[in-house]
């Protein structure tokens, strides 16, 4: 067997679909890193191309996946098209994809990690077909929190339940939408509680509908704040059913109109509910500032 201190590395591989880019990818792109190749490249999927469960929303868009594989180590992220190389045999993708077209010296997967067609290959079949083919490969081990892996799977699940706090452990970041503010009912202004909204992505998973503490980023100064945060249709004062991410932010932030900002959801105060009117509902936002100001 081929040890990777015998040889000098100047391309490493690492297969999977990374949705999420949770503690357990961090784990492989650790690995990646440890490889000390001259060029590190991440070879994956858009996470909508091989939705084959139907799930129609991610813990990333395509960008943010790309950038935070970038962040943990990635050199170079490669998307594949899934329709071009789904039907390809487990040999063929070693030999022709991984070996000839990317000359790799190391390829490393997850432990459960599936190729080919009909998923024929696991992580098994990948060690001896790239051996067999004169590269080194590694197998990296799943990572377990709280007795259970760590899986986009259940990640989503604990969003979906305003599990917020759980999941960012499992994340290991704290689950985000970026946007552009946007005009809103400017109902804030009159309450003397001013709010800024940015749209929620159809294809993100939106959290139970509720109250959380958030922290926000303005990205062109890279300025940090503390903020509450409402995700849902804001019943109180409207009858439209838009889903929508409206948040109050604490400090004196300026004007955020056409400003990009990130919005990282922390912990879930409450769910969302129709209040008698707009004193009901000013008295209890007034309560979750008092409490968002207490945290760090």
């Amino acid at each position: 067997m081929i040890s990777i201190s015998d040889t000098k590395v100047k391309k490493a591989v690492l297969l999977g679909l990374f949705d999420g880019v949770h503690v357990g990818h961090q784990s492989a792109l650790r690995a990646l890193r440890e490889t000390g190749a001259d060029e590190k490249i991440v070879y994956t999927f858009r996470s909508s191309e091989v939705d084959t469960k139907g799930h129609r929303s991610f813990v990333l868009s395509d960008s943010e996946k790309e950038e935070k594989l970038l962040e943990y180590g990635a050199d170079r992220v490669y998307f594949a098209d899934f329709a071009t190389v789904r039907d390809t045999s487990p040999e063929d993708f070693v030999r022709c994809t991984l070996k000839e077209e990317f000359g790799a010296d190391i390829v490393l997967s997850g432990e459960n990690f599936r190729f080919g067609k009909n998923a024929a290959g696991d992580s098994e079949l990948l060690k001896s077909l790239c051996e067999s083919y004169g590269m080194m490969s590694k197998i990296v081990e799943l990572v377990h929190i709280g007795g259970e892996t760590v899986s986009t799977t259940r990640i989503r699940s604990l969003i979906e339940q305003g599990e917020m706090a759980e999941a960012n452990e499992l994340l290991g970041y704290k689950y985000f939408f970026e946007g552009r503010v946007m005009h809103g009912m400017s109902l804030g202004r009159e309450m003397g509680i001013r709010t800024v909204n940015i749209p929620v992505s159809g294809k993100k998973v939106v959290p139970k509908f509720g109250v959380y503490s958030s922290d926000v980023t303005v990205i062109p100064t890279g300025e940090k704040f503390k903020g509450i945060s409402n995700v849902g249709v804001k019943p109180t004062v409207s009858d439209s059913g838009e889903i929508g991410l409206e948040t109050h932010i604490l400090g004196d932030v300026g004007d955020l109109y056409h400003v990009d900002i990130k919005v990282e959801l922390k912990r879930f105060y409450r769910p969302e509910r129709k209040f008698s009117g707009i004193e009901e509902l000013t008295a209890t936002i007034n309560k979750d500032i008092d409490k968002r100001r207490e945290e760090d």
